[in-house]
């Protein structure tokens, strides 16, 4: 993988699942301590883009729904 992407293969997994900070931290470190974050409704972002972060898209459930890199 370029040092200027992220992997979002790694987090495929937790689609369909609760955001939740035990989650955010199994991510993290299956993508070696990369930045992650969740992204949505209930959870405040900003608009920087980082093409090494892996952000998890959740609904207003906090479900995380999609995945992508940003």
């Amino acid at each position: 993988m370029p040092d200027n992407t992220c992997d979002i293969s790694i987090a495929q997994y937790a689609i369909g699942m609760l955001a939740t900070e035990e989650l955010l931290a199994e991510v993290r470190q299956k993508a070696n301590g990369a930045q992650v974050r969740f992204t949505g409704p209930r959870f405040p972002s900003t608009w920087d883009r980082r093409p090494t972060r892996i952000n998890l898209q959740t609904d207003a459930d906090k479900i995380i729904r999609s995945i992508n890199c940003g």
